[in-house]
């Protein structure tokens, strides 16, 4: 049965396999050069971290710990490999031995159940999309501009497409929304793409040198640059609200 929309959302990820339809040309997604581990410490543990969010660098490896609302833990590390190098979620295999790395990261990598692991590896779009939109076809979330887990805004950029597409075609109609669509969100989307892929080649510090000058640089930084830059990742708002009311 032949069937038609006014209006089709691709949204099906980071190696979308409608976008390459859509967009043969396009090279696809690029792999990061390391590999997203996440875990939850279940509350049953009972163990105490420092409340928000603390990341800790290596070399080749970053470890970020915070807590949950609900007694649990919630961690994730960000290891250099090669693609596809390491299956399944062992956390032996991130090298994280007592005295290797400050407490509370020991304990909390062994208290996690294995079956509480994700691993999988970083892709990210680091070549521009031409266009968002082909026909009355909209992409949205990874699979128009997948990036890095680095200025964690990847989840969040795919509401604010999603804001953004239903405000634009509800207030101009399908087509014309499209085009206020692609237009609203490419600068940002590739912009942040481009910064979170750079930002992660800097902060893995996996070439010799490159870690020290990472924690120097790190160091100097003044704290107005850093606001400054949060402010930009999160000071977003939604269509047809003023700027106070985000």
């Amino acid at each position: 049965m032949a069937r038609s929309a006014d209006l089709v959302v691709v949204a099906d990820g980071v190696h979308s396999r409608l976008r390459a339809t859509l967009f043969p040309d396009y090279p696809g997604p690029r792999y990061a050069g390391y590999a997203a581990w996440r875990g939850v410490v279940p509350a049953a543990a009972r163990l105490r971290v420092t409340e928000g969010l603390v990341e800790t660098w290596g070399d080749g490896l970053r470890i970020g710990v915070t807590p949950l609302r609900d007694g649990r833990i919630y961690w994730y590390a960000l290891a250099s490999a090669a693609t596809g190098a390491t299956n399944g979620p062992d956390v032996t295999r991130l090298g994280v031995r007592p005295g290797s790395w400050p407490d509370p990261i020991p304990q909390v990598l062994a208290a996690t159940p294995p079956e509480a692991v994700l691993r999988h590896d970083v892709h990210y779009l680091d070549s521009a999309l031409p266009s968002f939109v082909r026909g009355p076809i909209a992409l949205l979330g990874d699979a128009a501009h997948a990036i890095t887990p680095d200025v964690g805004q990847g989840a969040g950029l795919a509401i604010e497409d999603a804001v953004v597409l239903a405000a634009a075609a509800g207030q101009h109609g399908v087509s014309e929304g499209l085009r206020a669509y692609d237009a609203a969100r490419r600068p940002r989307t590739q912009r942040l793409a481009r910064t979170s892929g750079r930002m992660g080649r800097a902060l893995q510090g996996g070439r010799p040198g490159t870690a020290l000058l990472r924690d120097v640089v790190a160091r100097c930084t003044p704290p107005a640059a850093n606001t400054r830059f949060t402010d930009s990742l999160y000071g977003w708002t939604p269509p047809g609200l003023s700027a106070a009311a985000h």
